[in-house]
């Protein structure tokens, strides 16, 4: 499947309909040292690249989180929500992707061969998390670009053609890349029935990319009724995971752990919660 849609992908990449795509590294959450320390896997890409996997290991592991950081980013940046899920019974499991400012080829790389490393990556990594953590319920979750990778693996259908993998069981999208010519449009997420949880404020913009924030809707927006969640925060910017006040954190990682939990383990009680969220001064809370 990669190979025959990549030469498709990379043509409508070189029209240059995602040309403005690394700026949104420019309000990607920095490298934070802080954090519990992740184990690393090293797995090997059919392409001849090594694929460094960070492996956040939960000590009552209920569910696996493969989760995709943004453009130009990398895995231990997302400390504070990736500590609060694991504390939670939620193991992490993050590539580090080619475009990531800390990967050793990042210099060799260009536009179009990130994006279909990027789906190499998480094609690969489901394949050891399958193997390594079995009978385990996968939840796909990113940051900016790495939630439209986590859609695609819940079936959006962009110009990579078909990329869905049945045994992801929610999405938790924090600030998708929203609209994107060419790749994105209408019916990318219409076929999207897998629960969806996303996260994104009134300020999520990108200079050059992104100039109205109701595009990151579009996922919540186009995709069928049914499981869909919308959090939608005053004020919060693309970078709003990471540096969301502490009682915006709360409620982010409350909610997603939340979500995954009733959609993922069927657990009735974090259901429950999720039906008696009501808006906070500052947020809004929709359900579809």
């Amino acid at each position: 499947m990669i190979r025959r849609t990549a030469a498709a992908f990379v043509l409508a990449l070189s029209l240059g309909s995602v040309a403005a795509l690394p700026a949104i590294a420019q309000q990607a959450p920095a490298t934070a040292e802080a954090g519990s320390a992740a184990t690393h896997v090293s797995l090997p890409a059919p392409d001849g690249r090594t694929i460094d996997v960070s492996v956040w290991q939960a000590a009552d592991e209920q569910g696996v989180i493969l989760f995709g950081h943004g453009w130009g980013s990398d895995p231990a940046a997302y400390h504070h929500i990736i500590d609060y899920w694991v504390a939670h019974g939620f193991t992490v499991v993050a590539p580090m992707h080619t475009d990531s400012m800390l990967h050793p080829q990042r210099a060799e790389q260009t536009t179009q061969t990130i994006f279909i490393t990027r789906i190499v990556d998480l094609a690969v990594v489901r394949g050891y998390v399958k193997a390594s953590h079995p009978g385990k319920p996968l939840i796909a979750a990113g940051h900016s670009f790495g939630s439209l990778n986590a859609l695609m693996e819940a079936g959006a259908l962009t110009v990579a053609g078909p990329q869905s993998d049945a045994d992801v069981k929610v999405v938790v999208a924090l600030s998708s890349p929203g609209v994107i010519p060419n790749v994105v449009n209408a019916q990318t997420f219409a076929s999207v029935t897998t629960p969806i949880l996303m996260v994104t404020g009134d300020a999520d913009l990108v200079p050059g990319f992104v100039t109205d924030a109701r595009d990151h809707r579009a996922p919540f927006d186009n995709s069928p009724a049914g499981g869909k969640m919308l959090l939608t925060f005053a004020g919060g910017d693309h970078s709003l995971i990471g540096n969301a006040d502490a009682a915006d954190f709360d409620l982010i990682a409350t909610t997603t752990t939340d979500f995954m939990r009733a959609h993922a383990l069927g657990d009735t009680a974090a259901q429950a919660r999720l039906d008696a969220l009501t808006a906070p001064e500052g947020v809004t809370v929709e359900r579809r």
